[in-house]
């Protein structure tokens, strides 16, 4: 373990570098505590409170380092208690949790399963289970999880620890299915429960930032300005918050103040997709120099480790479709993030990949099974439009097209102006969209 906790001290030291302050977390001083308690007692508990103190750690930074580190200091964790041991069921519990975060869907089920299997009592697997199920495309089952996060005895009432699960977790669910408005009660219901909880604040910010994305892609910018300026209000400099805040500046057309938004962003954690949005609003402004140097960046972070090649794999798929660029490495790394992740956003970027390959029978069978659970996703109904007018299906596209236009009609810095220009091409009647709102 010693060469673990000598690797945490470089990273903290490396974190204030970069910071530029000595200051530590709360999440560093309690990395810190639970070091100097796993090496003075040897317990399993001590490695577990350690493993998920890293686990938080990477949660906050989105340093995948940090999830290795959890995963050693939890794997001796379960060996310090014995894999049967009922005292297992956290360490086990925080694994899945790991193994979420770097995308290993299929290890996360097995580890929730086996904690759930010790009977401990602890339900708060069943959420992780869920999720695990959620992003393989068997929402069925993940809903049947996360019902299960409120089991209890009739005497007994769940804690507000689960409601939160629950209600946070539903809520995606509800977007899913095409229910939009049920979403976002949901995760409002989510955001007062997460403030009356004993709960680290970057947790509180993501709740009210998940709330901002379903409110944005409900086509309702100023409900999730608000919402991104909660996350932002509950942990100032957020990383997701200043980019939600940048995407809703660039709906509004404000884009030097979305420019300042994503940079300060990235400082904080350089993630392509914010780096590739910056990119657009320097080519949309026709600084094209500038644009080419985000992109690029796009595909060095990306490629960073082998690890970050995994975890990006459908993002930087998406990235080389939009762009036009590498369409077969496109294609490639779409089919193979669907190995392992079959939920509807792979399908979507699977069919926008075939489309861009000129595949558009392939893409239309792929673009269909996106559609099916009803999403309320501008950018799948973009999608579906341009891959139905070049199949010939005109009345479909416009359809598609104009229902993108109606959930938000400022969804995306190029793709609405580039629906609203194909549907004019289509027909010589103008369509205008009824704005979106909730």
């Amino acid at each position: 373990m010693a060469k673990t906790l000598n690797l945490v001290t470089l990273l903290l030291a490396a974190s204030f570098c970069v910071n530029g302050v000595g200051q530590q977390t709360l999440t560093d001083r309690s990395i810190a505590n639970y070091q100097a308690l796993a090496s003075r007692s040897n317990t399993s508990a001590a490695y577990d409170k350690l493993g998920a103190a890293y686990l938080q750690k990477g949660r906050e930074t989105a340093d995948f380092s940090y999830y290795e580190l959890a995963e050693k200091a939890l794997t001796k964790s379960l060996e310090l208690a014995g894999a049967m041991d009922m005292s297992a069921a956290e360490p086990l519990t925080h694994l899945a949790a790991v193994y979420m975060g770097e995308h290993e869907f299929s290890a996360a089920a097995d580890y929730a399963e086996h904690a759930l299997a010790l009977g401990s009592g602890d339900l708060s697997a069943f959420g992780l289970l869920g999720d695990a199920y959620a992003d393989m495309g068997d929402y069925d089952r993940a809903a049947q999880c996360y019902q299960k996060l409120l089991l209890r005895l009739p005497s007994q009432e769940p804690s507000r620890g689960l409601f939160y699960m629950h209600d946070s977790r539903m809520s995606y669910l509800e977007f899913i299915h095409g229910n939009s408005t049920a979403a976002i009660e949901l995760a409002r219901q989510a955001g007062v429960l997460a403030r009356q909880m004993p709960m680290p604040a970057e947790n509180v910010a993501w709740t009210y930032f998940q709330l901002g994305e379903y409110l944005f892609q409900a086509g309702n910018i100023s409900g999730a300005d608000n919402a991104y300026q909660q996350a932002l209000d509950t942990l100032p400099g957020y990383y997701r918050g200043l980019s939600g805040l940048a995407k809703v500046r660039v709906a509004q057309e404000k884009y030097l103040e979305a420019i300042d938004l994503y940079k300060a962003a990235i400082d904080q954690i350089p993630i392509p997709e914010y780096i590739a949005a910056l990119g657009d609003i320097h080519a949309k402004l026709g600084q094209l120099d500038q644009a080419q140097k985000q992109y690029d960046l796009v595909e060095y972070i990306g490629y960073l480790t082998n690890l970050n090649k995994h975890t990006y794999n459908r993002e930087l798929a998406l990235f080389y479709a939009d762009r036009g660029v590498k369409l077969s490495e496109s294609l490639e790394l779409a089919q193979k993030e669907l190995e392992v992740r079959r939920d509807i956003y792979t399908e979507d970027v699977l069919a926008w990949s075939l489309y861009k390959n000129g595949k558009l029978k392939e893409a239309g069978a792929a673009m269909d099974k996106a559609l099916t659970m009803g999403t309320k996703d501008a950018l799948f109904y973009y999608h579906a439009g341009l891959i139905h007018r070049d199949l010939g299906d005109v009345e479909a596209a416009r359809e598609y097209l104009v229902r993108a236009l109606a959930i938000n009609p400022r969804f995306h810095i190029f793709y609405a102006d580039a629906a609203r220009k194909a549907l004019a091409e289509m027909s010589s009647k103008p369509v205008t969209a009824k704005l979106g709102g909730q």
